[in-house]
């Protein structure tokens, strides 16, 4: 039996993947999860938008997607005016790297170029693709995903955000919010407050959450970044991975957790929780209300999962074989 939230689909999923790539090292692992099963024939990925309000996110994304092969065939989305433009840590250093006298992240694309507005992109893709068909994931800041239900009719659709949604999304899959004990405010939740109320209140169909509780469960073993992928300095991965933190260190597995749960219908790793609606206060902070009526789950993780966890996503993450330059 299917134990994913948003029932099984029979044919292959059409994906989008919304993502803060540039903030925490998790973002890069999530990605490469994305891109195997994509490479795997198990999703088509439509495209990818980023919520991380850095120019150097593009450049990053789009070597990264150049590395794997992937070269212009998915497109990219970059959030205008977004409120997140910090650096931090393995933009630069990773960009700058190179591999037997080659760029490690031959990137062709950025901001300066034709590169769209995240949600602009958003309305685009889900206007071509079949009714009830895309599960769309966010692992970031919710501006693209705010932008996007607040959109009026365009040149792709005439429906408005909420409807274009409503139509074509199957499911929208987060990793924000957190349901454990003494919850706090998560910072994908709290980084665009006004845009994270706007999901969670207007959101028109299924919604399900990984909070931060899960993630923080599971942590990367640094021994599969230093093993995993080559020789050290042949893939973007682990140059961004040793350019985040001094190593050796294991990161939580935040996104890779929402990559994970919706991206595999039959898994039995997570449970759900009953349905129910999330709501924010001022605050930032998740408060859950069980309602038969609900559209809104978050995850859960028994602790007697912990190991078989932490070897499906590192057998994701790792799936493919190095990449030979």
């Amino acid at each position: 039996m299917c134990t994913c939230a948003c029932s099984q689909k029979a044919q292959v999923p059409q994906v989008i993947f919304d993502t803060d790539l540039g903030g925490d090292i998790d973002d890069v692992l999530a990605l490469e999860m994305v891109l195997n099963y994509h490479y795997g024939g198990q999703i088509n990925l439509l495209g990818i938008t980023l919520s991380k309000a850095n120019p150097m996110a593009v450049q990053f994304l789009d070597g990264y997607l150049r590395f794997s092969g992937f070269c212009d065939n998915i497109p990219i989305g970059w959030v205008y005016n977004g409120v997140s433009p910090e650096e931090f840590y393995y933009l630069r250093p990773s960009l700058a790297a190179s591999y037997k006298g080659k760029a490690l992240l031959p990137y062709k694309k950025g901001v300066e170029t034709t590169v769209p507005e995240g949600w602009k992109l958003l309305r685009k893709l889900l206007a071509s693709a079949p009714d009830n068909s895309v599960e769309l994931l966010s692992v970031g800041m919710l501006t693209n995903i705010s932008r996007l239900i607040e959109s009026g009719p365009d040149e792709y659709s005439r429906l408005n955000g909420i409807d274009l949604v409503a139509d074509k999304v199957h499911c929208l899959h987060l990793m924000n919010g957190m349901f454990g004990e003494n919850p706090f405010p998560e910072s994908n939740t709290i980084t665009d407050l006004p845009a994270s109320r706007t999901v969670f209140e207007q959101w028109p169909g299924k919604l399900v959450t990984s909070g931060w509780e899960i993630g923080n469960m599971i942590p990367y073993p640094h021994e599969s970044i230093e093993n995993d992928f080559g020789e050290y300095g042949s893939h973007p991965l682990t140059v961004a991975y040793c350019n985040w933190g001094q190593m050796p260190y294991d990161r939580p597995t935040w996104d890779l957790t929402t990559v994970y749960e919706a991206l595999e219908p039959k898994q039995n790793l997570f449970s759900y929780s009953e349905p129910g609606t999330i709501i924010l206060d001022e605050l930032g902070i998740t408060h859950f209300s069980p309602s038969p009526e609900g559209k809104h789950k978050y995850i859960i993780l028994d602790e007697d999962k912990k190991e078989e966890a932490i070897a499906a996503l590192v057998k994701q993450v790792t799936k493919r074989q190095p990449l030979k330059m």
